[in-house]
């Protein structure tokens, strides 16, 4: 609460002094400069941070220490040999797939060909049985004969069907979403998807190893996120008022967003052990600040929503200000903030919808096996959902009058309120040709 009251008293005295301030401090060609200014500085300070903690990174123990139990091979399905059904004791139809397979993978094992067993209950079965010519990833384990003495019994290798190969479809899939934002987008789409490739090399290459290598996972991940959304702003907007109006938005909703995630994990007294991977993560051996990462979850989590939100309440103050250059930075915020209450109630609902979409089995699980609705919430797997959700609605609720108020501030000083046709090109700026009577 004491986070919201000081953004809205913000946003108040930005609103009914910032015109004033901006007047006494030059013109607007001067403010155009110190916008990017800024934008050059901040890029420049993620840009050093992230080469700093990546070049002054430990090693990662686990990936020392960590050794294969086996090996994962692709393999072909020459033949069905056997399928045969069975009722366990609990009334599930189990079924059997005996197959003979040739491993493809370059290595010790190929052009094998070997007899696997897939088992699975019919309903699982039935949606990935296995077909003469199928690929299918079969794992390799070398086991010892007597587990009681593994030294002294020798081994042997065990063959067992892990998994359907997805690949080709999901290649196939992958060029279809890229062909189609192609189309539809053009040129845009083009630099939306090196954006998208830029998003995910950036968490595999530094947010991931960084968290791995003990570094404080929500300053980790406050300073990645903050770099791929001001990388992928001005690859897909271009460097221009509206997107430094956007790119200041997004870095204070960020930071507030963490520090209400910070506040409310603290509060609701979470440690960030409420799922099983975080329990499997355990297993491994790596000691990770669970409930850090839960934060950074959060933080990654909003920022997708987060950048939708700024970047359209930007190019709407800024079409806005294209259509009546005269407006003052009141006005606009008001007239601003009208679309950004309509877009942020659909936004809002998006985010818990996407939040519960993930958590669908839970839910079902829950409602199969009810409890009072007190302790089903005090779960703590439950309470970190609710969390989820609830710090990624607040972060955009704040989000849009933080960025109303610096877009209308920067579109009624940048060249007479004229900046966003820089980047937005807008109907209503272009002359009307009259066809003779």
């Amino acid at each position: 609460m004491l986070s919201a009251s000081a953004v809205a008293l913000a946003m108040c005295g930005i609103i009914r002094y910032g015109d004033q301030f901006m007047n006494a401090l030059g013109r607007s060609r001067t403010i155009g400069y110190v916008l990017e200014g800024v934008g050059v500085l901040t890029l420049a300070i993620l840009v050093v941070a992230t080469l700093a903690l990546h070049l002054t990174r430990p090693p990662i123990p686990y990936a020392q220490q960590h050794t294969a139990l086996g090996i994962t091979v692709q393999a072909r399905v020459e033949e069905i040999l056997d399928e045969h059904q069975e009722v366990n004791s609990e009334g599930q139809v189990t079924v059997a797939q005996r197959m003979r397979v040739r491993i493809l993978t370059k290595g010790p094992h190929y052009d094998e060909v070997v007899t696997v067993t897939y088992n699975g209950t019919g309903s699982v079965l039935s949606a990935v049985r296995f077909r003469p010519g199928a690929r299918a990833l079969i794992m390799i384990s070398e086991l010892p004969n007597n587990p009681q003495a593994p030294s002294d019994s020798g081994s042997r290798t065990v063959y067992q069907v892990a998994d359907h190969v997805r690949l080709l479809p999901l290649a196939l899939i992958a060029a279809s979403f890229a062909l189609l934002t192609i189309v539809i987008g053009r040129w845009q789409g083009v630099r939306a998807l090196i954006g998208l490739a830029f998003s995910g090399l950036l968490i595999g290459a530094f947010i991931l190893p960084q968290i791995l290598a003990h570094r404080d996972p929500v300053m980790v991940t406050l300073v990645g996120t903050a770099l791929l959304l001001a990388v992928t702003l001005y690859l897909i907007q271009g460097w221009n008022p509206p997107s430094h109006a956007a790119l200041l938005g997004m870095i204070g909703s960020l930071a507030l967003t963490g520090l209400l995630a910070i506040v409310w994990t603290d509060l609701a007294r979470l440690t960030g052990f409420g799922s099983e991977e975080t329990m499997f993560l355990q297993a491994t051996g790596v000691t990770i600040p669970m409930r850090g990462l839960l934060l950074a979850g959060m933080i990654l989590g909003t920022a997708g929503v987060l950048d939708d939100v700024v970047l359209a309440q930007t190019i709407t103050v800024f079409e806005l200000a294209n259509a009546d250059p005269t407006q003052r930075p009141r006005v606009l915020y008001t007239r601003g903030m009208r679309v950004g209450v309509a877009h942020l109630a659909s936004m809002i609902n998006t985010l818990v919808l996407a939040y519960a979409s993930t958590a669908l089995p839970l839910l079902i699980l829950f409602y199969l096996y009810p409890e009072p609705w007190y302790l089903t919430i005090n779960r703590e797997l439950i309470a970190e959902e609710i969390l989820r959700a609830v710090v990624g609605s607040v972060g955009l609720m704040l989000a849009v009058p933080l960025t109303t108020a610096i877009a209308a501030w920067v579109a009624c000083h940048t060249q007479g309120g004229t900046g966003a046709s820089q980047a937005i090109p807008s109907p209503s700026t272009q002359p009307i040709r009259q066809e003779p009577q």
